[in-house]
């Protein structure tokens, strides 16, 4: 059975036992019977423990053995010696779906990590799908079944239904936000708690909820990515079915990555390969809990934003300005209105008000509800106007009968309204209570109203680009790719870029001084000399480069001083030869382009401008291999240095379509040998001016198969 179909029954369970279940109530075994009792589940329900003979009149078992009946879940809450028992117990009795509560596994240590290996293996054998273990359950919020001792399951009000699905690593942190999303009229489908994901993962369950007809916003809470390529096509469901992904993930600082591995033994990986990742992709990333309910507030509307042209309305000048730096700090287009659209509202609101955007409506919508509201629909007309942003101070009465105006306006368009509310619950709660039963995003600052706003514009851009096909696979031809293995030095990943169609200088590696007296009167100088060593990979570091090389007798001194140097710096180096190459005078801007193997997405490309910008400021851009020319130009335009490129207070601009192609090549080679590279450095590639292309001067491959033949001099 797929790991879907083990879902949907974890999900839709008919019969349920509760192995070691208890007669206290406020324990972690007592509280799962307790859960199901309160919501009242329609179907069966059989405790298994021999220290009793029922619990509230319920038929108590001594062993899942002896239940007359067919078990679709069984809750485990056992001590985790136990579970090879168990898991036995249920092979026979055909038990194929658990939920392990449990600790004592994986987070703590070689030991548990043993005896979680061996418990999986077993469960494999035997066809069981299992939840955790190390978690507090899941909860189908559409049919109200709580399996797990959560806290959030023993509310009195009971569950809000809805389109959002939850899927969490952490028990704590997903029913916590699940009780205040729930205090702010969020309703979900599920929520899941996968724990330490033995079998059943936090990607498996989001897939689960991205292809339920009822969820039409998915969020997780990661602590590790436990399946990079299926991650990858979560991306791509998401984008046929035009439903969002909203990803937390922890484990950013060194600490907390360090934490995680203690808390569900997760592996979190780079926070800024996961960050590229998420934006080439799609996902929708956030920081905490507070922007996730706000990110799940303005998803779970329903509406698209066409574009990121944004127009605000507030009754406050100062509010107005706040929501314009905002939106220019997250690339939020304030859009400037047409002549006709500023002349209607010209029209309607006080001759002090401000028509320009922010349109400043001014405190006297106090005295006339009309000017706001009516603001609000010549916008709603505009076609230039991707999305509004309303913002008021009003509460009491007023407040609350300019929230139903736009509760009704709301209904009659596909264009996103979204509210700011500031004032206190006493004042502006009944607005706001209409605002969020009619499921109109409502937020009680400008900053938390923008942020949710650009998630809204990132997802839809996202959403409207045409599904991209990969690019053609390069086939090279070659000597070079018989022999991926040990270090490519200068030489030999020169040869590689040239077969890629990438431009290198003409050189000659000089082997010895009997090649140097054959070779030194043939060279076209200038020329630049080059140690060529796979023990000094920072050549200058070893004086292993020197150049303005104009004649032979410079060439000769040049040979020997970086030979003596280098030995110098590194007696053991083997040393291949020193290449003597053209010096390329055109004048060019430092870019390197690396590869790296990600152990979770694979090969990962990295682009930057060189110098003190990769070296101080850090200046990159990553993406996941392979890219497109598209996804190349964004990589570039994303760069902090990207105007040195595009000619800056008069400089000349650059051939930016020769460097994006060449970083579509580099990909596609990074994705030709995924899992063999160790890591890939091309560095300096000088950019010329437009037209004249670009070259690479330096490169380094680093093989995962280390094993090397030997050639020294």
């Amino acid at each position: 059975m797929s790991k879907i179909n083990a879902l949907d029954r974890l999900l839709n369970p008919r019969s349920i036992a509760i192995v070691g279940v208890s007669k206290d109530f406020s324990s972690i075994s007592g509280k799962p019977i307790k859960n199901l009792l309160h919501h009242k589940f329609k179907g069966n329900i059989y405790p298994v423990n021999p220290k009793y003979d029922e619990i509230e009149g319920i038929r108590c078992y001594a062993s899942i053995l002896d239940i007359p009946g067919e078990v679709d879940v069984a809750l485990i809450a056992v001590s985790s010696k136990r579970m090879q028992q168990i898991l036995e117990e249920c092979e026979k009795k055909q038990v194929h779906h658990l939920i392990l509560f449990g600790s004592g596994f994986a987070e703590v240590g070689e030991e548990g990590k043993v005896l979680q290996e061996k418990v999986l293996e077993k469960a494999k054998q035997a066809g069981i799908h299992i939840l955790g273990p190390n978690c507090v359950g899941l909860l189908n919020v559409k049919e109200s079944i709580p399996l797990g001792f959560a806290t959030s399951f023993e509310t009195e009000k009971g569950f809000k239904s809805g389109n959002v699905g939850f899927a969490s690593q952490s028990g704590a942190i997903g029913f916590s936000l699940f009780g205040l999303a729930q205090e702010e009229n969020i309703g979900f489908s599920y929520i899941v708690n996968t724990g330490n994901q033995m079998d059943i993962h936090s990607l498996d369950c989001i897939e689960y909820m991205l292809e339920d007809p009822d969820t039409t916003v998915v969020a997780g809470y990661l602590e590790g990515i436990p399946d990079g390529e299926m991650l990858m096509k979560i991306s791509e469901t998401s984008k046929s079915l035009n439903k969002p992904v909203i990803l937390l993930k922890a484990g950013r600082s060194e600490l907390g990555r360090q934490a995680a591995m203690s808390h569900t033994a997760s592996l979190t990986g780079s926070e800024e390969t996961f960050q590229a990742i998420a934006k080439q992709y799609g996902f929708i990333t956030v920081n905490d809990v507070d922007n996730m309910i706000d990110a799940m507030k303005v998803f779970s509307r329903g509406k698209i934003a066409n574009g990121n042209r944004i127009v605000t309305i507030s009754n406050s000048g100062a509010a107005g300005i706040a929501m314009a730096d905002y939106s220019e700090a997250l690339g939020l287009e304030m859009v400037r209105l047409s002549n006709e659209t500023a002349s209607k509202i010209e029209s309607i609101i006080p001759p002090y008000g401000s028509a320009l955007n922010p349109i400043d409506v001014t405190a006297q919508a106090l005295k006339e509800q009309h000017i706001l509201t009516e603001t609000l629909e010549v916008l709603i007309e505009d076609e230039q106007v991707d999305a509004i942003v309303f913002q008021t101070t009003f509460g009491g009465e007023l407040g609350t009968k300019i929230c139903q105006k736009i509760a009704e306006i709301d209904k009659k368009t596909d264009k996103p309204i979204i509210v700011t509310i500031t004032g206190t619950s006493e004042l502006t709660g009944k607005g706001r209570t209409i605002l969020q039963e009619a499921g109109i995003p409502v937020y009680p600052t400008s900053y938390k109203t923008m942020l949710s706003l650009k998630y809204l514009v990132d997802f839809s851009d996202f959403s409207k680009k045409q599904m991209i096909e990969p690019p053609d696979q390069v086939f090279i031809s070659g000597e070079t790719t018989n022999d991926l293995s040990g270090i490519w030095t200068e030489e030999r990943v020169k040869k590689e870029l040239s077969l890629l169609g990438i431009r290198v200088p003409n050189g000659t590696v000089i082997k010895n001084r009997s090649q140097l007296e054959k070779v030194k009167d043939n060279l076209n100088y200038p020329v630049v000399c080059k140690v060529i060593s796979r023990d000094v990979l920072h050549k200058t570091d070893a004086g292993g480069v020197q150049v303005s090389i104009h004649n032979p007798v410079q060439l000769e001194r040049a040979y020997e001083e970086i030979l003596q140097s280098v030995k110098q710096y590194s007696p053991n180096a083997r040393i291949d030869g020193i290449l003597a190459e053209e010096m390329i005078q055109e004048e060019g801007i430092e870019i390197f382009i690396g590869v790296k193997e990600d152990p979770q997405f694979g090969p990962i490309i990295v682009c930057g401008l060189g110098g003190i910008f990769i070296e101080v400021l850090k200046d990159i851009s990553i993406r996941r291999a392979p890219i497109q020319i598209q996804e190349a130009h964004r990589m570039l335009k994303e760069l902090k240095g990207y105007p040195l490129l595009e000619g800056v207070r008069g400089g000349k601009q650059r051939d930016i379509q020769a460097l994006a192609e060449v970083l579509v090549k580099v990909s596609q080679f990074a994705s030709n040998h995924t899992g063999k590279i160790s890591e890939m450095d091309i560095n300096p590639i000088w950019v010329f001016e437009e037209g004249k292309g670009i070259a690479a001067l330096d490169g380094i491959i680093v093989w995962k198969n280390r094993i090397e033949s030997s050639v020294s001099i």
